[in-house]
């Protein structure tokens, strides 16, 4: 039997549920773009927090996890996705850079800029294995090497006048 709750009790897992949404996705903003790898921030909150949401409310009883608040923290986290979506999507340049990031240029012209290449968190060797996987087997055979938000490499290779 699904149980009644205060109004109390529902601003409390809006509440509850918008602190931990937020938190989660600073952890994950801060972590750095190669985790990210093909999902975008909002696909791995919505996997991590409506996995978390529905879980426990799928086994335990209504005395433990009121089915109830359940709804109403998966209705909240929607809600917020798709708020934090249009507010970006209308937001100055510098605001969509905060929430889906900025691709970093690591390689230009053939040479590894070590300021950046020291922030996104790839040794050497990754970055080299993540660069045959793109058939380019020295640095100087790129003209822009650039980690995109998503974690993928984007390549610009150099003209080759020889061919």
């Amino acid at each position: 039997m699904i149980k009644l709750i205060s109004f109390a009790q529902v601003l409390e897992v809006v509440v509850r549920t918008t602190i931990i949404f937020l938190v989660a996705f600073i952890v994950i903003r801060i972590r750095g773009q190669k985790q990210l790898a093909q999902l975008t921030l909002f696909d791995i909150l919505i996997v991590i927090a409506l996995g978390s949401a529905v879980g426990d409310v799928m086994i335990y009883s209504e005395e433990v996890v009121s089915l109830l608040r359940s709804i109403i923290a998966i209705c909240t986290l929607v809600i917020l996705i798709q708020v934090f979506e249009y507010l970006t999507c209308r937001a100055p340049k510098k605001i969509s850079k905060i929430v889906y990031g900025d691709s970093t240029i690591i390689i230009k012209n053939g040479k590894l800029i070590k300021k950046n290449f020291e922030k996104i968190n790839l040794t050497e060797d990754q970055l080299r294995a993540k660069l045959r996987e793109k058939n380019i087997q020295y640095y100087s055979e790129a003209k822009i090497v650039r980690l995109e938000p998503d974690g993928e490499l984007s390549v610009q290779r150099k003209r080759n006048d020889k061919k």
